[in-house]
């Protein structure tokens, strides 16, 4: 079995859609996951000489850290990764949303404890990692958030969107629900669950969510995460 291997990825919340894209020249982005294991990532976009926020080339940088526990054969094992990625990204954005595509390493080391043959993730790892995502405003109320991430030579993937209405202009206050697919050639897992995000400073905003997750050769159980994120 191979890890729930969590893809950390920062998409602008609701605050981006206010902001003009040349008043920007970035976001920093942080946050968790608990749910048959236990995940954090922090990273930033940063947009290169000529661009800005949502216009442009830019350069995301992320980092990664979890544990999870599954069983082999009768064995429990417990898992621990770390992990980096950086990638080179263009952005789109208008009245309608925003765009971001972008690819480039992504480096994970995986310790288990016992150690289990059959884990081909344990150890280093580097992969290419290419990733999408972004929002549409669907109405002057509505707005869907969207990613897809690969990993080329692992199999790695995730797709992951959600879909809301704002309830307060001015608080930027967005409720919905939210759903995910996520595996790999080994594992298969589906999750689905509501989410609130909110405005809490002028360039700050706070997601929030949960629900329930579901991998094979394992129970449902429930997930928490949050989210935020600081245009600079």
């Amino acid at each position: 079995m191979r890890p729930i291997e969590v893809i950390a990825f920062a998409v602008i919340s609701s605050i981006a859609g206010s902001a003009c894209a040349q008043d920007y020249h970035g976001v920093a982005f942080a946050g968790g996951t608990v749910g048959q294991g236990a995940n954090r990532y922090a990273g930033a976009v940063a947009a290169l000489p000529g661009a800005a926020l949502g216009r442009g080339l830019a350069i995301r940088g992320t980092v990664t850290a979890g544990n999870y526990r599954y069983r082999s054969a009768v064995t429990l094992i417990r898992g621990r990764y770390v992990g980096g990625e950086t990638a080179l990204v263009y952005q789109w954005s208008g009245d309608w949303g925003w765009t971001n595509l972008g690819a480039g390493p992504r480096l994970t080391d995986t310790t288990l404890r016992p150690d289990d043959p059959a884990n081909d993730r344990r150890g280093t790892r580097v992969d290419l990692a290419v990733q999408g995502d972004g929002a549409f405003n669907l109405s002057p109320k509505w707005r869907m958030t969207y990613l897809g991430s690969l990993g080329v030579r692992e199999g790695a993937y995730l797709v992951k969107a959600d879909v809301g209405p704002f309830l307060d202009s001015g608080s930027k206050t967005r409720i919905g629900v939210e759903g995910a697919l996520q595996g790999d050639p080994r594992y298969h897992a589906q999750s689905g669950g509501a989410f609130i995000s909110m405005q809490i400073a002028k360039t700050t905003a706070l997601q929030l969510s949960g629900g329930v997750r579901r991998q094979n050769g394992t129970r449902t159980s429930g997930y928490a995460a949050i989210g935020t994120s600081i245009l600079f």
